[in-house]
């Protein structure tokens, strides 16, 4: 015996890829300038500033003017 597990423990990911990668509101401003923010920063290498965009828009389209509740201030 080896001391390792006889198969590997397989976790699940805890994220979709509509979390990790949301789709900007077409006709939202805000949605489009988090959106080349997001881009920008994918194309400079800074990817944890991409995710930091992709949240922003994932907040924006949960809480703000998409299902008519009032946005939060940034």
């Amino acid at each position: 015996m080896s001391g390792y597990q006889e198969r590997p423990v397989e976790l699940p990911w805890p994220y979709s890829p509509r979390d990790l990668d949301p789709e900007p509101v077409k006709s939202c401003g805000r949605c489009a300038a988090l959106a080349e923010e997001r881009s920008k920063h994918r194309d400079q290498a800074e990817y944890g500033l991409a995710v930091i965009a992709g949240m922003k828009i994932a907040e924006h389209v949960r809480g703000g003017s998409h299902n008519d509740t009032p946005e939060t201030p940034d």
